[in-house]
């Protein structure tokens, strides 16, 4: 009896199994499943469009006061525009998106985004059915509502902030806004800046680049491993403790002098493979990790932890 019930417990795992892969495989080329599941996967969804941003800043003197739009029509990006350094404020960047064959032919999708004080749109000639519209800390997106808007390659299909005046994009397909949000945050806090992605993410792309990146031993048998090990990374520039060579009330940047020997040493020993092995990022000083990660791999061509 005992031995039945196993079979058919296995039996029933596999086959539960079996279904799972098959409507994962349907709906990456169908989207069998409904949209309410969709809304919750993640931000860089490759089937998704962006149809509007926006920035809700929030205070905690006041009890009145969310920092969440409605989850059933806004996706919110989970980083404090202020790093939790604000004194009562907070701010987040919320964006609503959707599935690209569940457009209607009134919505609008984002086709551009710009940080400025002063409207885009002044010296420049625009086109019928798109426009610029201003959105708090000085975002200013460009939507158009035409019909199949959608397939151009410059749509924004992703949103993600990073912070730093050194923050670096190295993601295919990502472009880093060289304006920072426009935010009352002081000096202290890295300011927070908004990077899109453009287009569909292209399999093919991905597959090159991995090919690209793929370890290889040289002809002459050889292969040279270099270890990275403890840089302890900040968001931002960072500060310098201790450093040497510097005269006392210097400005020294940690993070720009430890980057550049880095750098160095990986353009005199022309290594095959870069192994990150721990303590890349310094957590007091290092709010958003990401943002350190993503700087470091311009140098390492991998994201270390």
């Amino acid at each position: 009896m005992t031995r039945r019930i196993v079979r058919t417990g296995i039996q029933l795992g596999a086959l539960l199994t079996i279904i799972l892969f098959l409507v994962f495989l349907l709906d990456n080329r169908y989207s069998v499943l409904p949209a309410s599941i969709h809304n919750a996967l993640p931000a860089h969804h490759p089937g998704l469009v962006i149809t509007d941003i926006t920035i809700k800043t929030c205070s905690s003197l006041n009890p009145l006061s969310s920092c969440r739009l409605d989850p059933e029509l806004w996706h919110r990006v989970e980083k404090d525009l202020y790093l939790s350094s604000g004194w009562v404020s907070s701010a987040w960047v919320h964006m609503k998106r959707k599935r690209e064959e569940e457009l209607q032919p009134g919505d609008k999708v984002v086709l551009d985004v710009k940080i400025s004080r002063l409207d885009p749109a002044v010296g420049e000639k625009e086109q019928a059915g798109e426009k610029w519209e201003a959105r708090p800390a000085g975002v200013w997106l460009k939507r158009g509502g035409k019909r199949h808007v959608s397939d151009k390659k410059g749509t924004v299909t992703a949103v993600d902030v990073l912070f730093g005046a050194d923050a670096v994009e190295p993601r295919s397909g990502w472009q880093l806004l060289d304006t920072p949000l426009l935010l009352d945050a002081g000096s202290e806090i890295p300011q927070a800046r908004l990077s899109v992605r453009r287009g569909k993410p292209s399999d093919v792309n991905r597959k090159k680049e991995k090919e690209k990146w793929q370890p290889r031993v040289r002809k002459d048998g050889k292969f040279k491993i270099m270890q990275v090990s403890d840089l302890h990374l900040s968001t931002g520039t960072g500060v310098c403790r201790d450093p040497m060579g510097v005269k006392v009330g210097t400005k020294c940047e940690a993070d720009t002098r430890t980057l550049e020997f880095v750098g160095k040493m990986l353009d005199e020993e022309q290594p095959d493979l870069v192994v990150c092995s721990g303590d890349q990022v310094n957590g007091d000083t290092a709010p958003d990790g990401e943002s350190v990660s993503l700087h470091l791999s311009t140098y390492t061509f991998t994201t270390c932890a």
